[in-house]
């Protein structure tokens, strides 16, 4: 979806677990057809989930995440900034403190200061990575709503720097570009259609993974990723098999904002971003305030090199008052590609990107 809605950047870089855990917390405020589209968007239908369960597996999915790797870095941060003297109602603050271990503060919002206090603790949760999310506070913000992911792993079998060579990228439009490209021979789980080449890079224990989606020499990047539904990510995931594979990866590093209201209105939620229509009445009063979401914003940063990655997303949800072959395989990462960093067991999607140009 952010693929069809991003039309300047060559290159983005999103994070759906930091979405769905800062929409997660603002669906406990929800109510009617706005608490309906929010849970149905985010995975859990209210005919045949309660707000509860979409909770109580958030939690869960949080604490299994964090206890998976002992040799990766994960960092998974949830909070509130309430504008002072700003009535919301103590069950949805108390419900989002024990389901997400929201870090809840209410903060001057008028103060210079304030914005720096918020974008401090951004920093402190994505080890500097985002340090800046919040520029100024509007009067008729009432709330902001964020959470901060940040991910550092090693690869299970890292790239020899020496094996690092000056070669050459093809940009969508035919040309080339020197690039730091990565070198390396050696067993990973892969697959084929006609459509892409995978291949899955495994992190220290193996339970977070790198899987590249090299689209086929004849098809671009954007008719491909078209295919990249959840079924087909299911079906295609299950068809990947050890091979040898001579693989080429460029060094790259994305850093990437985006507001994420229209896309994920395209994606079914649509009342929470409409003054008029937007239900919140689980975390205020009617009579105190009527609210929507004004604000959701993602920024991310990724880097990869010979040792692993680094990478970290937060989001801010804003609410504002209305007014096998015997050969090695050739995988030659040579060309626009896609990504994403996943956890085994549970099967989430921490990050998901698409590099296009690397000559920025």
């Amino acid at each position: 979806q952010v693929c069809l809605t991003e039309t300047e950047r060559p290159n983005l870089f999103v994070s759906p677990l930091s979405a769905s855990l800062c929409l997660s917390m603002i669906s406990n405020g929800a109510a009617g057809n706005t608490l309906d589209e929010m849970q149905k968007t985010l995975g859990f239908p209210a005919s045949s989930f309660s707000l509860s369960e979409l909770n109580a597996y958030n939690r869960k999915l949080t604490s299994a995440l964090l206890e998976l790797d002992n040799t990766a870095d994960l960092g998974i941060a949830n909070s509130i900034w309430i504008r002072r003297g700003f009535d919301v109602r103590p069950s949805f603050v108390a419900l989002n403190k024990s389901m997400y271990d929201a870090d809840v503060r209410e903060l001057d919002f008028n103060a210079a200061e304030s914005p720096d206090v918020i974008n401090k603790w951004c920093a402190d949760k994505t080890n500097n990575r985002i340090t800046k999310v919040v520029d100024e506070i509007p009067g008729v913000m009432k709330m902001f709503l964020i959470n901060a992911l940040y991910f550092k792993g090693s690869w299970k079998t890292p790239f020899d720097k020496e094996a690092t060579l000056t070669e050459k990228f093809r940009l969508p439009d035919g040309s080339t570009k020197n690039v730091s490209m990565m070198n390396a021979t050696g067993s990973y789980r892969y697959a084929k259609n006609e459509h892409f080449a995978m291949a899955e890079l495994p992190y220290g224990n193996e339970a977070f993974s790198m899987v590249l989606f090299l689209p086929d020499e004849h098809k671009s990047p954007a008719e491909c990723l078209d295919l990249l539904t959840a079924e087909n990510w299911r079906q295609w995931s299950q068809k990947m098999y050890s091979a040898t594979l001579e693989m080429k990866l460029p060094r790259f590093k994305v850093e990437y904002r985006k507001d994420l209201r229209k896309d994920m209105a395209a994606l079914g939620m649509k009342d929470a971003f409409n003054p008029e229509a937007a239900d919140f009445s689980a975390m205020v009063s009617p009579e105190s305030a009527r609210l929507h979401i004004g604000l959701l914003d993602q920024f991310t940063y990724i880097q990869v090199d010979e040792s692993g990655t680094e990478a970290a997303a937060v989001t801010v949800g804003g609410m504002m008052e209305t007014s096998m072959p015997a050969d090695p395989v050739p995988f030659h990462v040579d060309r626009p590609f896609a990504f994403l960093i996943k956890e085994k067991s549970t099967g989430a999607i921490l990050f998901m990107g698409k590099i296009t140009d690397l000559s920025q």
